[in-house]
């Protein structure tokens, strides 16, 4: 599944680094750089990046102006829009490295047994909760 990183609407290839699953642990490396699924997509797609930056969204151009609004930056910087704090939130999801690891094995979900048979059939019962007896 390609991960990718928002930076003012514009969607960017994560990290991934990948090693060999039964190496794991090693420095016997597979791949390391932007993720390989995101780069697939934007080859499908014939683009360096997904979506467009939020100032040249017509649809929110034209919502600004209904609310009265001078321009896009004018009502961003009404909202609250930091474009340093943006840019900062941006680089750190940027190094956020996906490494494939190997996930921990839970336990399975043991089910109870039990319930009711009145069908009349000559196995009228009720309970029975717990492990079904062999």
């Amino acid at each position: 599944m390609p991960r990718f990183v928002s930076k003012d609407g514009k969607w960017y290839p994560a990290k991934e680094h990948a090693v060999l699953p039964h190496l794991a642990g090693t420095d016997k490396e597979v791949y390391d750089g932007p993720d390989r699924a995101a780069l697939f997509v934007l080859f499908q797609e014939k683009v360096d990046h997904l979506g467009q930056d939020f100032r040249h969204d017509i649809e929110l151009i034209n919502r600004v102006r209904q609310l009265g609004y001078k321009d896009v930056n004018a009502y961003a910087k009404a909202v609250g829009y930091d474009k340093e704090k943006a840019h900062k939130e941006f680089e750190e999801k940027a190094e956020v490295v996906s490494k494939h690891e190997i996930e921990e094995k839970v336990k399975g979900v043991e089910v109870l047994g039990g319930g009711k048979d009145f069908s009349g059939q000559g196995n009228d019962k009720y309970g029975g909760f717990g492990k079904p007896k062999e």
